[in-house]
């Protein structure tokens, strides 16, 4: 794992806040499992703060630009996504709003 360096008072800080991180989580952590716990939710955070006061046609039109650059990743998640959330009934919606038909059986 690679190291990352930080100030003393930032080091302190973490180690003192080990302990809200385990209140929360209600479990004893290590400290880089606390740091990583830490670092992550901050960026997500900080993801959020940037993109969520944006309007919704914004978010979609980036969206898209991210599938036109990654699609296999994108579409991957996507249908990943579909799989694990959406209900049965959510898909049948999904399908004939994207205009896929579903074979009935007989």
């Amino acid at each position: 794992m690679p190291d990352i360096t930080v100030t003393d008072e930032t080091y302190t800080r973490l180690s003192e806040f080990k302990q809200v991180v385990e209140a929360v989580v209600d479990e004893q952590l290590d400290f880089a499992t606390c740091a990583e716990t830490v670092l992550i939710r901050g960026m997500d955070s900080m993801l959020e703060d940037l993109i969520g006061s944006q309007e919704v046609s914004t978010l979609i039109a980036s969206f898209q630009q991210i599938a036109a650059r990654f699609p296999a990743q994108v579409y991957a998640f996507v249908a990943e996504t579909l799989k694990r959330g959406a209900s049965a009934q959510q898909q049948d919606q999904l399908r004939r709003k994207l205009g896929f038909s579903i074979p009935h059986e007989d």
